[in-house]
This record gives structure tokens, sequence and C-alpha cells, in this order.
């Protein structure tokens, strides 16, 4: 890509995730960005096309290579250096923050996919002229993009996890707890939850119940009864049963039933 920059203006943000800026740039043997010099409070996204360079955060230095990228908030106790270091950026409004989990993320190879996307989207923005809300919506799918692509970075890293996570997925009827994952993946239940949090945002058991209840939406369509749902999907009770329902979904089952009912009338 040859280089360009980019800049969306708009009278008012109204508080949106938004890209301001994007383009191609290259850095030179004496290129040394500062992220705590920047006054200007942003998202910065940049992903190494070609060369080499290393990004500083936290104390640890993160070398680029081609088809690396970062993620990281400014100003910041961050930095980046780099000698015939082609790159993307982008540069997002702060609102964005709410949303990554670190105030920095790095990933090392990314996706062909995310690669495809990522391209035929600057290409886009290029030349396009774009609204606020048009705007808007590209800036967080864009931000989707990138968690999809860190959450299957981790999971890969973690061959354990995604086991564990398929064993839950096929054995979500039965009665399952971290005792007995204890015994079938011969790991202590403190390690299993921590390599499971890594990969997914969740322990184990919290995952399950989220599969299950899942699972019982399709039945809640059906005549089995919520005694029949419960014990259909592993839950111990239907007492319980009702009580994650209420706490994952907002409304008890008994009021989903009635909410389909009326659907189906309509």
């Amino acid at each position: 890509m040859q280089n360009f920059q980019r800049r969306f203006n708009y009278l008012n943000h109204e508080n949106l995730p938004l890209i301001i800026g994007l383009g191609v740039g290259q850095g030179s043997p004496d290129y040394f960005w500062d992220s705590n010099q920047r006054k200007d409070h942003l998202i910065v996204f940049q992903f190494t096309l070609s060369g080499s360079g290393n990004f500083k955060s936290g104390g640890q230095v993160f070398a680029q290579q081609t088809g690396d990228f970062f993620l990281t908030e400014i100003p910041s106790k961050s930095s980046y250096t780099g000698e015939n270091w082609q790159f993307i950026y982008l540069e997002l409004t702060p609102i964005m923050r709410q949303w990554v989990e670190q105030s920095s993320v790095v990933v090392k190879t990314a996706s062909i996919e995310f690669q495809n996307k990522l391209f035929s989207m600057v290409d886009y923005l290029k030349n396009e002229e774009i609204d606020l809300y048009q705007n808007a919506r590209i800036a967080f799918e864009f931000l989707l993009m990138i968690k999809a692509e860190v959450a299957k970075q981790m999971q890969s890293a973690n061959p354990q996890a995604e086991k564990l996570r398929q064993y839950l997925d096929q054995h979500y009827q039965t009665d399952l707890s971290l005792d007995h994952l204890e015994i079938i993946f011969e790991e202590s239940k403190y390690r299993l939850i921590k390599t499971f949090e890594a990969a997914y945002q969740d322990t184990p058991m919290a995952y399950l119940r989220k599969v299950r209840i899942l699972k019982s939406l399709e039945l809640l369509w059906g005549k089995q009864t919520i005694y029949q749902i419960a014990e259909a999907v592993g839950f111990s009770s239907s007492n319980y049963f009702s009580k994650v329902f209420k706490k994952e979904m907002g409304l008890s089952p008994t009021e989903y039933i009635a909410c389909k009912q009326i659907k189906k009338a309509d």
C-alpha cells in the first residue's frame, strides 16, 4: 500500500465509537513514537505491512513483524520504534476503551481473514465520504474484528481450554462439577479455571451455565414442563434453573414462555 493520511471531522461526536484518522505510514531508522507525549486522548491501532519494529508497553517489548498488530491507549506509558517499518494505523475515539479489557493489546500473525477484512475496510475509508453514523458502525465492527481475532489467538494458545470447552458443550446434560473436571483432565481445578478464563474470559462453570440456558431456550418453545426442561439441560432442580435463567436472561422461564405465546398469537 502507498502512504496516505485521512482524517474524519464531525461537529459533534455524540460520544460514539468513531474512526478519527487512518493511513499508511513509514518508520525511518530514527523513528521513535512516545505515546506519553501525545496530548490528545485516543485509541491507536497499528498493523505491520512490512519491515519490523518494537512496541513497548507495561515494561515489556513486543517485536512487530509483517502481519502483527497492536492496539494501545494514548497517552500512556507505551512507545514504539522501527526501521523501514511500513504500517497501517487507525486512530479511534477513547470511548472504545470500555470494550477493551487491557490498555494495550498485541497480536502476533493475524489471520488471513482478519488481514483481508482490514485491507478492504482501509481501501473503502481511504476515499469515501461517510457520515457520523456510518463511521460509528464501521468503527464498532472493526472493534469486534479485533476482539474476535484476540479471542481466536488466546484459544489456539490454550489447547487444554479448547478441550475443556468441547467437553462442556458435549456433556452439559450431566451432573458436572469442578471436582469431576479435575479427575477427567488430570489437572487441578485452580489450574483449569485459570487456563479457561485466559481463553474465554469466563470460568468453566459459568460457561456451562450459559450453555445450559441456551439449550433450554429451544425446549421452552415445546410442551415440556419447566421441571423436565431443567432436568434435560443438566440442572439439579427447577428452582435453581429458574434462578439462573432469570439472572442470564432478565426474566423467568415462565415469563419467557408467556412472551413466546404472545408472539405466536401475533
